[in-house]
């Protein structure tokens, strides 16, 4: 080979296939008369990590480099020294407006072109960026066309699917009774969907590619702004119940949850409005019935007193039943608070030592929350306890004390709790010779709201009254669910 060809010996495997070959019986000729403008373009499409074919001549023989070969598939070799019109048959039509083109001094290019090729036997739909360009003699005469091929078949593909998911992800949000917003890591809103349009009530172009802060700046200092800079800085979700007034003087309550993805955070969003508002006329209902309750009761004290001292009922029995129609009242009142959803053990416990003071009545056990017929059961218990306690027990002597403890066993197959309602330091206890009302309201009373037993123990040092029951279910929704507070 003469040094004038030494650049094919670098040219790859394609570049010693031509050098090789015998180009006699070719339209181009043997090698060795080879224009210089040809074995030049040659050269340089050889040494090419792109994939080049140049088409020499009016019949378009091919020439083309290793990455070439590689995009030719099972055509290759024989497609090397071919004309293009026989080469690719399938595609004559388009590659002669190529050569027509090119010989006129003109060039071509074409962004994701899509072909059907048969490079492996069969039909495959194929997508290139293809640029054309003249190739000129020695004389300045178009000679040839050189082409770029790059196949962008599986980026299309790519591109196509990710589309498609996109707008399946798109046409599911825009189906979404909520709202989706989707910022970006600069709190850029990259998309929102056609409900949380609807909530805002602007068009949709207040919002894409605007900043969070600029078109809601209200928000930057409230509760809700402190938590999506928090989800976007350390990645964390949150939950926040949200009151927000709007521009045009709507106020609005919305059910607001953040999630951080890639893309930065994705906010999902419900108007709350409505039940917000049927939350507020309950509560009223609920604050009005307890008013006319609690007058009921007051009412229930006057006639029960008057009917008493009519009646000659003593002192005692008039004292005994008002201050159990006040702990009643009192365990109602702990109820209302709660909306009825049940009650805090604790709080009923703390009601009964209230009158005698922490230094002589200690209350301790874990949180145990108690259905509302539960709840008044206990408080009666309480009451009828404590009185007793006042009147006979511990809490008559300046040293008597009272300590009512609890714990919740979870070994059994529904949780028990385990009371005890000690008294110390007060007069010497005997036996009741007959049970009182206050005694049969503790055991019955108790017994029909639990499965268990109440015993009451009246040793020397003082009353022991101890609960073994279960604990009922709750109802779903219920009191099981109970927020800390």
């Amino acid at each position: 080979m003469s040094d004038r060809l030494a650049f094919l010996r670098s040219g790859g495997e394609t570049g010693a296939l031509i050098a090789q070959r015998d180009w006699s019986a070719s339209p181009i000729g043997p090698i060795s008369a080879w224009p210089q403008s040809l074995l030049g373009a040659l050269g340089m499409l050889l040494h090419s990590p792109t994939p080049i074919v140049m088409l020499w001549g009016p019949q378009g023989v091919m020439l083309y480099n290793d990455a070439y070969s590689v995009f030719a598939g099972a055509r290759h070799p024989r497609l090397l020294g071919s004309n293009v019109l026989e080469g690719w048959p399938e595609v004559a039509d388009f590659n002669a407006h190529v050569m027509e083109v090119g010989l006129a001094g003109g060039s071509l290019t074409y962004k994701n072109q899509e072909l059907v090729l048969y490079r492996n036997g069969r039909a495959e739909n194929v997508v290139m960026n293809l640029d054309y360009s003249p190739v000129f003699d020695e004389a300045g005469v178009p000679a040839g066309v050189i082409a770029f091929v790059l196949e962008t078949t599986e980026q299309v593909r790519a591109e196509a699917a990710l589309k498609d998911e996109r707008d399946r992800a798109r046409n599911v949000l825009e189906g979404m009774t909520d709202g989706f917003m989707l910022l970006g890591h600069d709190f850029t809103i990259l998309e929102i969907n056609a409900e949380g349009i609807r909530v805002d009530g602007r068009p949709r172009d207040t919002f894409i590619g605007q900043n969070h802060w600029d078109v809601w700046p209200d928000t930057y200092d409230m509760p809700l702004g402190a938590l999506y800079r928090q989800a976007m800085s350390q990645r964390t979700a949150f939950a926040l119940e949200n009151r927000y007034e709007f521009p045009d003087g709507r106020v609005v309550w919305l059910d607001v949850r953040g999630n951080p993805v890639n893309e930065g955070l994705a906010v999902f969003f419900r108007d709350i409005t409505e039940r917000k508002l049927a939350e507020e006329h309950l509560r009223l209902m609920v604050h009005e019935l307890n008013h006319r309750v609690k007058n009921s009761l007051a009412t229930v004290q006057a006639i029960a007193a008057q009917t008493l001292r009519g009646g000659g009922a003593t002192p005692e029995v008039r004292e005994a039943l008002t201050s159990r129609l006040l702990a009643l009242a009192k365990a109602h009142d702990v109820l209302t608070d709660a909306r009825w959803s049940g009650a805090r053990l604790e709080e009923i416990a703390a009601q009964a030592a209230e009158p005698y003071g922490t230094e002589r009545f200690g209350v301790d056990g874990p949180a145990v929350i108690l259905p509302p017929r539960t709840a008044i059961a206990m408080a009666l218990a309480f009451h009828e306890l404590a009185t007793n306690a006042a009147k006979y027990g511990a809490l008559n002597s300046a040293a008597g004390r009272v300590d009512l403890s609890w714990t919740v066993s979870t070994e059994h197959a529904s949780p028990r709790l385990q009371l005890t309602w000690r008294e110390t330091g007060g007069p010497p206890v005997t036996p009741p010779t007959r049970r009182g009302f206050g005694s049969r309201l503790i055991q019955r009373g108790l017994a029909a709201e639990f499965v268990g037993e109440v015993r009451m123990d009246f040793q020397a040092t003082g009353l022991v009254c101890q609960v073994d029951v279960a604990l009922p279910a709750p109802e779903p929704g219920d009191w099981a669910e109970w927020p800390e507070r």
